[in-house]
């Protein structure tokens, strides 16, 4: 059966080059990643995938990474081999002398035409089978001639231009049909992200001489006319929102050139606007006039109003209850008051947000807050009234900027201080973020930047300024093996330097799941002359991991965190914590457990770190 399955993956264009000449057409994902389902599915019928039946046991020698994978996947045992375990030495023969054929043709993908299989069949006293194949795979087909090229209205496009130079494949290299596919693939969604949404390879050709051990390889790309889109209708059937309200979550405009990605983003905004069920975005190619695309935006209110409560836990502050209310639609302008209340062993606050939609955009909002918020741990107690105005942007691309002015009174005790402190201040901030997921990312970056301070003669009883900046990014080294790496920094100007009238809200500290894992939260950082910590003006923290991906729902991963809250430069001390994760990845993002050592310090202890979602 699974001969079957993998002859159906090739069409005629896919038969393996003999001596002559042949034209091919290679789909790589006809070789590999249907093969790879194909064997999955029929090792879920029949219960034994690759390497797992006790009676049979396959071994693969001789090649590497996704040359392995491959052929592992077409050698996977098929059914009918073992039967209510026992071995049908008849099938198992006949499996046995395809090996070879059955390789050659999982290696030609990656540019392999001359491989050679050993095969060794051993049976031990209690019957069961061992196959090892050593495989030779010989000299590679390398690229002799290549010719990539696009005509048509975007020949010269600047973006289309830029995907075609960085085609993966170059003269002289092998003949890798994955790096082939992603290439055309690349090259016509360049082409569709510029307008030209009815590009079409008019040649694509590889022509292989296997004798020679070199292909030529051809493509030609027509862009066809450059389309825009047109008018943009919207069906909303209840008429909770005026259509100017729902004109802000759009992306695009009339007359914008077309972008399939510009669709995908205002879906976004409208389900990232938490107040649609259903978001249908319908372009009209078949109904364009003058290359202009009509555009219909189909909307499904959901409850205007919601109670959600819920329990949890993270390492930071212990166990908790929250309770989020959300009401999104005060009246006609579609004002909302969204209350948050969360009580945890060591941290409890309460918040209320009104937000007043402005024209432009989604982010453009004019947005009133009031809080309170109760810490009470080791190093410090804070008991602090805050509340804020605030105007946001948005700046495209992913940008937010806002001004804010926030009055905040807290009552503190920390070391041997006590005290009241209360300050008006102004706030400049500025986010940039850019994922290719929102809630399980495998590629990206954000950062962020806050400018803050106060003035004792503007109705405030202390006097400074802050900035504060931080940054995270996340980049695939493989397949299954990513990079993620943060940093954050911040410093204060006071007067004479000296933080010591200066409530734990405006001071730093390390230590936790989001600064240096292995220690306790913020239970690090500069001291008193009695030894406690009572925290610094300024702070650095770093962070690099490397995660692997097991598959859709696990992960594993291993950190290094380095940090140090400090009032000078010179009297800076870093510590350093370093472990072992495991990731369990979910729709509401993945949920993190980590093991952390504490490496700057000879008193060493595993701690524990927990936290749900993806953050900076």
């Amino acid at each position: 059966m699974l001969q079957r399955c993998l002859h159906l993956l090739k069409s005629p264009e896919h038969t393996r080059p003999t001596r002559n000449t042949q034209v091919l057409f290679y789909s790589l994902q006809k070789h590999l990643t249907l093969a790879t389902w194909c064997a999955a599915f029929v090792a879920c019928l029949c219960g034994s995938a690759f390497g797992q039946d006790t009676r049979v046991r396959i071994q693969v020698d001789g090649v590497e990474a996704k040359q392995k994978d491959n052929v592992e996947a077409t050698l996977a045992l098929p059914p009918g081999i073992v039967q209510d375990n026992v071995v049908e030495e008849r099938l198992l023969q006949r499996f046995v002398e395809n090996i070879p054929e059955n390789v050659a043709k999982a290696l030609e993908p990656f540019g392999y035409y001359h491989s050679k299989s050993k095969v060794l069949q051993v049976k031990d006293s209690s019957g069961n089978y061992g196959i090892h194949v050593d495989i030779e795979a010989g000299p590679p087909v390398r690229i002799r001639s290549l010719s990539v090229r696009v005509t048509g209205d975007g020949a010269n496009n600047r973006e289309i231009l830029r995907a075609r130079r960085a085609f993966p494949l170059v003269e002289g290299s092998r003949l890798d049909h994955e790096a082939y596919e992603q290439g055309k693939l690349d090259l016509r969604l360049a082409a569709n992200e510029q307008g030209y949404i009815d590009a079409r390879y008019a040649v694509r050709t590889i022509r292989v001489f296997p004798e020679e051990n070199v292909a030529d390889v051809e493509l030609v790309l027509g862009t066809g006319p450059r389309f825009f889109f047109g008018d943009i209708r919207f069906e909303e059937q209840s008429g909770i929102f005026d259509e100017s309200f729902l004109q802000r979550y759009l992306t695009f405009q009339e007359g914008d050139v077309f972008s399939h990605k510009a669709v995908h983003q205002t879906r976004l905004s409208f389900y990232a606007a938490n107040r649609f069920d259903e978001v249908l975005i319908l372009p009209l190619r078949d109904e364009a006039v003058d290359q202009r695309v009509p555009v219909v935006v189909k909307l499904s209110p959901g409850k205007m109003q919601r109670l959600r409560p819920g329990i949890g836990y993270a390492t930071n502050t212990g166990a908790r209850v929250t309770v989020n209310y959300q009401h999104m639609n005060i009246h006609k302008g579609a004002h909302a008051l969204l209350g948050d209340l969360s009580i945890a062993e060591i941290r409890q606050f309460v918040e209320f947000n009104y937000k007043i939609p402005q024209p432009t955009t989604d982010k453009d909002n004019l947005i009133g807050t009031v809080g309170y918020l109760n810490e009470d741990i080791k190093i410090y107690t804070s008991k602090m009234f805050y509340t804020e105005i605030e105007r946001t942007f948005g700046l495209g691309a992913g940008q937010t900027g806002s001004l804010a002015l926030r009055y905040f009174r807290e009552d503190y005790e920390i070391g041997d201080e006590d005290g009241v402190a209360h300050a008006m201040m102004p706030i400049v901030r500025y986010h940039r973020r850019s994922y290719d997921d929102p809630l399980n990312p495998t590629r990206g970056f954000q950062y962020r930047l806050e400018l803050r301070g106060a003035h004792d003669d503007l109705l405030s009883d202390i006097s400074f300024a802050q900035i504060i900046a931080a940054g995270s990014f996340m980049y695939p080294l493989s397949q299954r093996f990513s990079l993620l790496s943060r940093i954050e920094g911040a410093t204060s100007v006071t007067k004479d330097r000296d933080t010591t009238n200066y409530p734990p809200s405006l001071r730093f500290f390390v230590g936790g799941d989001n600064t240096v894992r292995g220690y306790a939260y913020k239970s690090r950082g500069p001291r008193d002359k009695n030894d406690d910590v009572i925290g610094g003006d300024s702070l650095l923290v770093g962070s690099v991991e490397c995660e692997y991906k097991l598959n859709d729902d696990w992960g594993l991963a291993v950190f290094y965190d380095i940090g140090s809250a400090y009032n000078a430069f010179y009297d800076i001390e870093f510590i350093q914590g370093a472990g072992v994760g495991v990731r369990r990845f979910t729709p509401i993002g993945p949920i993190k457990v980590d093991f952390a050592n504490r490496v700057s310090e000879s008193h060493h202890s595993v701690r524990v770190h927990f936290s749900i979602g993806f953050d900076i």
